[in-house]
C-alpha cells in the first residue's frame, strides 16, 4: 500500500547569513497526510527553521538534489502562495497574532485577505469560532482573553481558511497546564473532524505522546525518528540531547524493571492508569 505523504523534504539545507554552519543540514523526511508529527530538540536545533522552509518564509540553500513538496506542489517562487494557502501556523505568542478589534474580526481577517465576500464570511466565522468553543466570546476584545483562549481563537482563524496542514510552533509553551491541555484537545478534535495534518514544534516531551511520528533534531539534523514508543526507548540519546522521556514512560520503565508486566503498547498516561487499575482489580 502506497503511503500518501502530504509533505516531502529531500536533501534540504539552510544557512543563515554570516553563519559558519548550516542551521539545517541535508535533511530528508516525509509527513503522512492526516497524521500528527512532533518535532523536538533543544533551542537552536533547527526545529523552527524547518517550519519556515516548509511555508517558504526562508529559501533553502541551492542544491539540485533538494526538494520541498507540499500537497503535491513543489515549493518554488511561483508556487509559494499556493502552499501557504494549505498551511496554517499557530505561533508561540498569541498576542503577536491578533489584528482584529474583536474575536470575530480576527477570525475573519484571513478570509478578507483572500477576497471572501462578507456574506460568505458571516457563515464561515461563527462556525469556526464555535468549533473551538469560543462562541460566547465572539464580540470580546482579544486582549481580554486568557492565553489558552487566545490560542483557540488563533486556531479558529486557521480553520476558517480551511488549510490542509496546521503547524503549532511552540504554541503551548506560554500556557499553564490547563490551557495547554485545552488547546491540544481542540487541535486533536479539529484534526479528526477536518482530516488535518498536524506538525507540532515543542519543548514539552509529554506532548509527543499524541504524535504518530516524532522527529528528534540536533544541530540541524534529524538524529532519530519514528513512533513515540520507539523514540522514547532511546533514553540515553534523549538525555544526551538534554531531553527527557515523558513521565508516564519513566513510570512504565520502572514498573517493568520491578517485574511488573506492562505491555509495550501502553503509550499514554491514561492508558497506563487504566491498565494499572485493571491489574489491581484482578487481585
Amino acid at each position: 500500500m502506497t503511503i500518501d505523504n502530504i509533505i516531502k523534504i529531500r536533501n534540504v539545507s539552510f544557512t543563515y547569513p554570516d553563519a559558519k554552519e548550516p542551521a539545517i543540514n541535508n535533511v530528508t523526511f516525509d509527513i503522512e497526510r492526516g497524521s500528527w508529527t512532533s518535532i523536538i530538540g533543544h533551542n537552536g536545533s533547527g526545529k523552527s527553521t524547518i517550519i519556515r522552509l516548509i511555508n517558504g518564509l526562508l529559501d533553502a540553500d541551492e542544491n539540485a538534489n533538494s526538494k520541498i513538496e507540499v500537497d503535491g506542489i513543489r515549493l518554488t517562487q511561483k508556487t509559494v502562495w499556493d502552499i501557504r494557502d494549505r498551511v496554517g501556523v499557530v505561533f508561540q505568542n498569541p498576542d503577536n497574532q491578533f489584528v482584529g478589534a474583536t474575536v470575530a474580526d480576527d477570525v475573519a481577517f484571513g478570509l478578507e485577505n483572500r477576497g471572501v465576500s462578507r456574506l460568505e464570511m458571516t457563515k464561515i466565522v461563527p462556525k469556526a469560532i464555535a468549533a473551538v468553543g469560543m462562541s460566547e466570546y465572539a464580540d470580546a476584545e482579544p486582549g481580554s482573553l486568557s492565553g489558552g483562549q487566545k490560542q483557540r481563537v488563533a486556531i479558529a482563524g486557521i480553520i476558517a481558511i480551511k488549510p490542509k496542514i496546521i503547524i503549532l510552533d511552540e504554541a503551548t509553551s506560554m500556557l499553564d497546564p490547563d490551557g495547554r491541555s485545552q488547546v491540544l484537545q481542540v487541535v486533536q478534535q479539529m484534526k479528526d473532524k477536518y482530516g488535518l495534518t498536524v506538525i507540532a514544534i515543542t519543548h514539552d516531551i509529554d506532548e509527543t505522546a499524541l504524535a504518530d511520528q516524532v522527529l528528534v533534531m540536533n544541530d540541524g539534523q534529524i538524529v532519530t525518528q519514528g513512533k513515540p514508543e520507539y523514540v522514547f526507548k532511546k533514553t540515553k540519546l534523549l538525555n544526551e540531547l538534554g531531553l527527557t522521556v515523558p513521565f508516564f514512560q519513566q513510570v512504565k520503565k520502572d514498573l517493568q524493571s520491578n517485574a511488573i508486566n506492562i505491555p509495550d503498547t501502553i503509550n499514554s498516561e491514561k492508558e497506563l492508569i487504566n491498565y494499572l487499575c485493571q491489574l489491581n482489580s484482578k487481585k
